[in-house]
Parts: C-alpha cells; sequence; structure tokens
C-alpha cells in the first residue's frame, strides 16, 4: 500500500500540532523534512540519520517555504499503531505550520490519507479488531465519563473477546456437525447428544450481551429524563436548576412552554439529557396543541419521566405514564411551606432556592449505575445489536432444528457465525468496513 499522510491534531492554533506519516516509504520520506539537531541543510547531508525506534528526536523540520524546530519519533511496524513503519512530527500547532509540513511530507511522495484510514490499516494488519476500532471512534466522541469507560471496554477489546470465545463455540459445533456429515457411523454418536447444550450455551451469551443494550445506549448516548407535568407546575424552573443556567423560558403565565427544549448535562460521570414539556392539557391553541403532541411523543422516548406537580396548587390533574419510569417530583415546596422526604420514586424540591434538587439528580444517576451503566462489557453500537439479534435468531432455530436434519442445523449454525463476525471483522463485507471507518477523522 502506499506511504500516507496526514494532520492528525485539531485544526487550529495550539502549542503542539502533530503530522503522521505511515508505510513503507515513511522513514525515507521523513528522512527528506527532518534534519536531528538545529541545521536546515538537509540536501547537503551526505547519508541518511539513523533514526533509533521509539526515541523522541530533537531537530529541525524543514519544509518548501519555513522551518520549525521540533520533535519526531519513529515507530516500526511491530510497534507501530498501523502495523506498518509510521513518523509522527510534533511541532508547533499553528495552522500554516501544519499545513506547510503535511505539504512537504506529500512533495516527497507520501499521499494524503483518506478518513480512518490509519485506523483502518491497523484493523487490515490484525492489530485490531472492527469492534476495537469502533471503540477508538466512540473514545474520541464520547461526552461523558460512562461513555469513555464503555469506549474503552470496546476499544481495548474487552467485548471482542467476548465475541471471538462464542465464535470459538459455534466453531467446534460447525466442525463436529461436518464432521458427521462426512462420518456418520463414527461422530453421530461423539456430536450429536451434547449438541443442544452446546447450541444452547452459545444462546445464553449472545442473550447476555443483548441484555446489556439498554446500558449501552445509556453509558454512550446518556439517560433521557422527560419532564411533563400541568401547566405552569414549574418544569422550565426546575430544568434551569437541574442545568444550573437559565436554559428555558420562565414566566408566570400558564402555557409558556409551546415546544420541546432539550439540553443535557454530566453528573456522576453519567450525561443526563433533559427535555423540557408544554403543560399537559386539552387546548384549543393550534400551537400549543402541536407542542403538547410532541411532547407525548418525548414521554414515548423517555428513560425516566419526572412527573412534576406543583405543590402550591389547590388542584391539580391526574396524570399517568403507562409504562414509564416515573418520578414524581413535588414543587414549589417553599411556597407550600411543605417539606416532603424523599420516599421510592417521589421527592420534593424547590426549583426556586434548589432545595432538594441535587438529591433528585443523584437518584436518576444512581439507578442506572447500580444497573452496570458504570463498568463490565455492555454493547453500545446498534450494530453490533443488530448483529446479536441475528445470532440469536439464528441459534434458536439450530435449537428447534436439532430434530429434524443435520443439514439445517448446520445452516443455521453458519449464520450465527456470519452475523457475529460481523462484529469483529472476521466475516464483514467490505462496504461495512468502508461505513465505519468513513466516520473516522482524516488523520486517525
Amino acid at each position: 500500500m502506499k506511504t500516507i499522510a496526514a494532520i492528525s491534531s485539531p485544526i487550529g492554533a495550539g502549542g503542539i500540532g502533530i503530522v503522521r506519516v505511515s508505510g513503507d516509504e515513511a522513514v525515507g520520506i521523513a528522512d527528506t523534512v527532518f534534519n536531528f539537531g538545529n541545521s536546515t541543510s538537509i540536501a547537503k547531508r551526505a547519508v541518511k540519520q539513523d533514526w533509533q525506534p521509539l526515541k523522541m528526536n530533537y531537530g529541525t523540520f524543514v519544509a518548501s517555504d519555513f522551518c520549525d524546530r521540533g520533535y519526531a519519533v519513529y515507530f516500526p511496524a511491530a510497534k507501530a499503531y498501523t502495523g506498518e513503519d509510521t513518523v509522527e512530527f510534533y511541532l508547533h500547532g499553528g495552522v500554516r505550520i501544519m499545513q506547510g509540513a503535511l505539504s512537504a511530507l506529500l512533495e516527497r511522495g507520501a499521499v494524503l490519507a483518506e478518513h480512518g484510514e490509519f485506523t483502518k490499516r491497523a484493523f487490515l494488519s490484525g492489530r485490531l479488531t472492527l469492534a476495537d476500532a469502533e471503540g477508538v471512534i466512540d473514545m474520541i466522541n464520547a461526552d461523558s465519563a460512562a461513555g469513555l469507560r464503555a469506549a474503552y471496554r470496546l476499544m481495548d477489546g474487552s467485548v471482542a473477546k467476548e465475541i471471538d470465545a462464542i465464535l470459538s463455540g459455534l466453531e467446534s459445533l460447525i466442525a463436529g456437525l461436518e464432521a458427521t456429515l462426512d462420518y456418520p457411523d463414527e461422530m453421530e454418536d461423539e456430536v450429536l447428544p451434547t449438541l443442544g447444550e452446546g447450541i444452547d450455551e452459545c444462546l445464553k451469551k449472545v442473550n447476555a450481551l443483548i441484555s446489556t443494550a439498554r446500558q449501552g445506549r445509556i453509558a454512550k448516548h446518556g439517560i433521557n429524563v422527560v419532564l411533563a407535568g400541568d401547566v405552569n407546575a414549574g418544569k422550565s424552573s426546575l430544568m434551569n436548576a437541574m442545568l444550573k443556567e437559565e436554559r428555558a423560558i420562565v414566566a408566570d403565565v400558564a402555557g409558556t412552554t409551546r415546544d420541546t427544549v432539550e439540553d443535557s448535562f454530566e453528573y456522576g460521570g453519567v450525561r443526563i439529557n433533559l427535555v423540557d414539556t408544554a403543560g399537559l392539557r386539552d387546548s384549543d391553541d393550534i400551537v400549543e396543541a402541536q407542542g403538547i403532541a410532541r411532547a407525548k411523543r418525548a414521554i414515548e422516548n423517555a428513560d425516566i419521566v419526572l412527573h412534576v406537580i406543583d405543590k402550591s396548587a389547590e388542584r391539580r390533574s391526574e396524570l399517568e405514564f403507562d409504562g414509564k419510569m416515573t418520578f414524581t417530583v413535588f414543587n414549589k415546596c417553599d411556597v407550600a411551606g411543605f417539606a416532603i422526604p424523599r420516599m421510592a420514586y417521589t421527592f420534593g424540591v424547590s426549583a426556586k432556592t434548589g432545595e432538594g434538587v441535587d438529591m433528585l439528580v443523584q437518584a436518576i444517576v444512581s439507578m442506572y449505575k447500580e444497573n452496570g451503566v458504570s463498568g463490565g462489557e455492555v454493547i453500545t453500537s446498534e450494530r453490533h445489536v443488530s448483529a446479536l439479534q441475528q445470532a440469536k435468531r439464528a441459534l434458536e432455530s439450530a435449537i428447534a432444528s436439532i430434530d429434524c436434519t443435520i443439514d439445517c442445523t448446520l445452516i443455521d449454525l453458519r449464520e450465527a457465525y456470519d452475523a457475529l463476525g460481523q462484529i469483529t471483522g472476521k466475516t464483514a463485507k467490505e462496504d461495512i468496513i468502508n461505513t465505519i471507518f468513513s466516520k473516522f477523522c482524516v488523520g486517525k
């Protein structure tokens, strides 16, 4: 493959910028633009420099129209991220410096890397599985500590190991059935009695991973919390109190919020996605009615509904949120002069003074921490969930076909293997691989 180069640090002014070059010609190209020490006379150098592996070399980067002093490190293929010779330059982080350094590398024979090509080469060289590579992009994009932890478990190969263990079991089952087809008299009594048990064990492991998908989604994207209730219950004020900023418009006029207002924050390492909604009531106002319809859709997608009730109001409607985890939140307790001690899923707060708000937020986060968001192997990718679901259906079909013919069972087991192999890359098609790496930045 051609030697590639790209800027690996974000574009913009900064203390340090990174340009990397990877491929068979990486050291040769690097030697034409970098002088150890302060000399800028690369053309007068009689021999190539001694690029010692994994050593931070101080020197001068010489581009066509400028020079810069910085460092360069040579990573031999066996130690490099890409699995091929790589040189990284650490220069001053100016936009013009980065662009000029990249141009110098391209002028000397490198080609501009495509999106995610460095990581793609790591995958093709066997240094990463496809799932590991997806963990890399999740690490870059994570916006909470829980998201980072889940991404790291994916990136370091923990999830791939779980999948590989299932694939190994399937390989044994498939090999046994193929041998039975070839030598039925010798192998049937050895393979068939334990076949159902082996398939069931694989199915249990697949189901265990599928069961973590909800926690994985929350770790990656956050908890969806919807504030709902009567008009003028103080939902917008409570949202502002939870965010600790004036995000939603607050007024004494009932029906001020006519559309959903969304924002998020991190607490205890978990991202909380808040959605403030229009007060739920019958309305002839066309705009307000549309807001109420959007509120109902938001509730359908909520992980938790905060049913906000004005404690100071003499009357309030009875609202129900069937099938949703619901916290009853009595607001305006400072006005009512009534404090409600925390009970199961019931809270008393004052959005105005902030009293009780932190306790409410802690309860939201602790519920999901207790369910395993903060640790362990969790499935965070919708692509992985889809593959696991496909494998589950194939394994269930295999169990049902055991009493029919070996051929049917074998087809089902191969389908399950193919589905799970899509996760690690063993059976992934080229278009899937290209789609995944297209989501990366050019320099990663």
